[in-house]
């Protein structure tokens, strides 16, 4: 499988350690890394290569911050399967949603760790996921099914028109939670377009 991962970090070397977290997570595939602001080579990778799914990564940007990252339309558009990652979640809720579906802690970053399965739109066993994250989501928009929530918190949502699946946690961070939720994501929504 060819997997394109869009890099949304402004701190490259933050991208640089989770960079090493996604190939071990992703070992078997063949792994293309673009930044967020090289459109064309992104349009060039997704033209050039047989683009089997997109990772969206999470990032030190916030949404509602001037400046930040964004996702370029050419992703969105190409009917490949996303996989969107926190700070990648956020921006699509933001983006299709209203701004008020996103909401931040009123002290800062949030780090922490929780175990728990998903059972829609595919199943994973109980495992360890992390957090890390000032925004959290509340709402999501249209066409985006909340499949598991933390009290108000929407942690997955599943957008099966688009075959977005949508993440506030970083699945990469973690090697063994981290190579079954990847498995399972290429199996059951990459495999399965």
């Amino acid at each position: 499988m060819n997997i394109l991962i869009i890099n949304m970090f402004k701190d490259q070397r933050i991208y640089k350690r989770n960079k090493k977290k996604f190939i071990y997570g992703l070992q078997g595939n063949k792994i293309i890394f673009k930044k967020w602001n090289d459109v064309q080579g992104i349009k060039n990778t997704l033209i050039a290569n047989k683009i089997s799914g997109i990772i969206i990564s999470g990032s030190d940007y916030f949404v509602n911050e001037k400046g930040h990252s964004i996702i370029d339309d050419c992703i969105l558009k190409s009917k490949i399967p996303i996989l969107a990652i926190c700070y990648g979640f956020q921006y699509l809720v933001n983006k299709y949603g209203k701004a008020s579906y996103v909401q931040s802690f009123t002290n800062g970053y949030r780090k922490y760790s929780c175990n728990f399965q998903i059972k829609r739109p595919f199943y994973i066993p109980k495992s360890k996921y992390y957090f890390k994250h000032a925004d959290y989501i509340v709402n999501v928009p249209k066409n985006f099914k909340v499949i598991k929530r933390i009290g108000d918190k929407i942690i997955v949502a599943y957008n099966s028109k688009r075959n977005i699946f949508a993440v506030q946690f970083h699945p990469e961070t973690y090697k063994k939670s981290g190579r079954a939720f990847f498995k399972t994501w290429i199996d059951k929504c990459v495999l399965y377009q």
